[in-house]
Parts: structure tokens; sequence; C-alpha cells
């Protein structure tokens, strides 16, 4: 059965209100990685393009360009399906904050088959650049886990 567009809002409410959510105090940045060296044991992330690692690592007082602010979602095992959650967070970020982020899903050390029917076993990083921009991306953030909340009570 096809899920009308107010049940996918809802569900993903819920989905929000449910997860685990933290938001850094950190700033973060991207740095590169050096070939055979370890990732930073802070290290939130590490990628590669063609070759070339980075690893996504809390900002040092040096660091004054690039930074992000980070929040991470871990799902509620017992909560409703996570999917579609981050086009729907993309679309409130753009809608609602006039504004985007970077998005990095890594596998939840959780790792249970509740989990996996939720997610897929996934867990989210998502970031945007520290200014303006990411009071509105908090703000966003902050309001979708109220309104989950809100559904929840009803």
């Amino acid at each position: 059965m096809e899920e009308a567009e107010e049940q996918f809002d809802e569900r993903l409410c819920r989905v929000i209100a449910q997860a685990d959510t933290t938001f850094y105090s950190e700033e973060y940045v991207w740095r590169p990685l050096e070939v055979g060296n370890a990732p930073f044991h802070e290290a939130l992330a590490c990628v590669a393009d063609a070759g070339t690692w980075h690893e996504f690592v809390p900002a040092g007082v040096t660091d004054t360009d690039g930074r992000f602010c980070v929040v991470l979602f871990r799902f509620s095992e017992s909560g409703p399906s996570a999917i579609g959650f981050v086009a729907w967070l993309h679309s409130h970020l753009r809608t609602m904050g006039r504004t985007g982020a970077i998005v990095i899903c890594g596998k939840d050390r959780r790792a249970s088959p509740e989990l996996f029917e939720i997610c897929q076993g996934a867990m989210d990083y998502w970031a945007c650049p520290v200014g303006s921009t990411s009071e509105r991306f908090l703000a966003v953030i902050r309001k979708l886990i109220e309104r989950g909340h809100a559904l929840g009570k009803s």
C-alpha cells in the first residue's frame, strides 16, 4: 500500500523524534589523511576521492575555514521505518531553513535485525557549514523533533 504524503511526513517526524540524536558541541573540518597513516581517533568519517583520503575531525583553533556543525541520528530499533529519511530531511532543510547539508551514512554498531528492518542498519551524520546557515539547520532539526514528539502524544 502506497503511503500518502501526509502519512510519509508523520512517519518521518516520528522517526526523528524517536532517534537518539546527538548535537555535537565541537565543530568539524575535513583534513587530508596521509597515505599509510591511521585516522585520528576522534575522526567521525574517512572518505576517498580517486585515492585521495580525507578525515572529518574536530576543528582546531587554527582551522578558520571549512568548519561544520554536526548532528548524529541513530534510529530507534522499535520505531517506524526510516526509509526516505535523508530525502525528507533535506527537503525540510531546503524549504524551512533555506539551507542544505552533507550526510555521511555509517554502519550502526548495534547491527540488530530490527535495526536493519528500520534503516538497513545505518546511522547518519549531518553537517552544515558554521554560520547563519547552521543556526537555521539546527532550528529545523529541533522543530521537526518537537513536531514528532507532539504527534507521539496524539
